[in-house]
């Protein structure tokens, strides 16, 4: 991957260009695959042929649906396949004005035959899918479901109207210290996606409790984001752990700010923080799932580090992901 990526900088807005540009990747390189593995196949013919190889029979209508493409691009694909003696056109016995797809005898000798390739193309896609620890398909269907309950479109006009409501949100806030009457924010707004992605374990709930007692006591820091209309929006500490190593932890953004930068904003407050300290070594636990957030990270100056792994990943049940920030 190029190190000066723009697209990197643009982050989820450019995401459909980054979807495009993957999508243009696969294409190409699973066109390199039937061509090492001499399959007598145009790649994009896929979808319909591994659907005509379950259900032998299938409508275009029907085709168009269970693979989420128009009738016109589907019904070009059949004339190809159709050329290529790959399937055959066939009346429905049961409503004659319909025609049904199902393969020829090569087409089905073609598909045995180009089998054992599709089942280690799959392993080869299911082992990128979770190289980094995480889940990638499933977050991509749950992506599309997401745009099924509400478009991009939709998305955009809400936050929009939310911004116009706030003004400037990055220019309205500011950084606050600890103090006792701030605590109970610290509290509420860590509970709230704690809650979401996982579940309060006895550290989160002593810690979230009394910040005075188990951070400040203790040689740490916590912050506090405040919109001057919103009130307070993001907190996040800086633990102590030992001569001069700090935890960036317990981030976090009130639910109607996410996606607004305060997030951004407040870890780089709290990393400038760090480095006045000046804190040795300022590292981070998380958990792979909350991969928005490891992103932010990365694109912050945090790498992926093994040995602080090693040394402080126990603390927590559900840490699989420790970094260390590049001073």
């Amino acid at each position: 991957m190029n190190q000066d990526d723009f697209l990197d900088e643009l982050a989820e807005l450019a995401l459909g260009s980054r979807l495009k540009r993957i999508s243009d990747q696969l294409s190409a390189q699973a066109a390199q695959v039937y061509q090492v593995f001499n399959m007598p196949l145009n790649p994009k013919w896929f979808p319909l042929l591994a659907l005509l190889d379950k259900y032998e029979q299938v409508s275009v209508v029907d085709a168009s649906k269970r693979l989420g493409l128009s009738q016109p691009a589907l019904s070009q694909f059949c004339q190809e396949l159709a050329r290529a003696k790959l399937i055959k056109f066939i009346k429905d016995p049961e409503d004659k004005r319909r025609r049904l797809v199902s393969l020829t005898k090569k087409g089905r000798s073609t598909l045995s035959d180009v089998q054992p390739t599709w089942r280690a193309v799959r392993k080869a896609a299911e082992a990128m899918c979770t190289e980094s620890g995480n889940q990638f398909y499933q977050s991509l269907i749950n992506f599309e479901r997401a745009l099924e309950r509400m478009s991009l479109v939709e998305r955009t006009l809400s936050v929009h109207d939310k911004i116009n409501q706030v003004g400037n949100i990055e220019n309205d806030l500011e950084f606050l210290p600890f103090t006792p009457a701030l605590a109970p924010h610290f509290e509420s707004i860590n509970k709230i996606w704690i809650e979401q992605m996982f579940r309060l374990e006895d550290i989160d709930k002593r810690v979230l409790a009394d910040p005075q007692k188990y951070i400040i006591d203790n040689g740490g820091y916590v912050f506090f984001a405040r919109h001057r209309q919103m009130g307070v929006v993001g907190t996040c500490a800086l633990l102590r752990s030992d001569a001069g190593s700090f935890e960036l932890t317990k981030m976090g953004v009130t639910p109607n700010c996410r996606g607004l930068k305060v997030g951004e904003r407040l870890l780089q407050y709290v990393i400038e923080q760090a480095l006045n300290i000046p804190a040795s070594k300022l590292y981070l636990l998380t958990n792979s799932k909350c991969e928005a957030a490891i992103h932010l990270y990365e694109k912050n100056g945090f790498y992926h580090d093994d040995e602080t792994m090693q040394r402080y990943g126990k603390n927590y049940e559900r840490c699989n992901v420790a970094m260390r920030y590049k001073a």
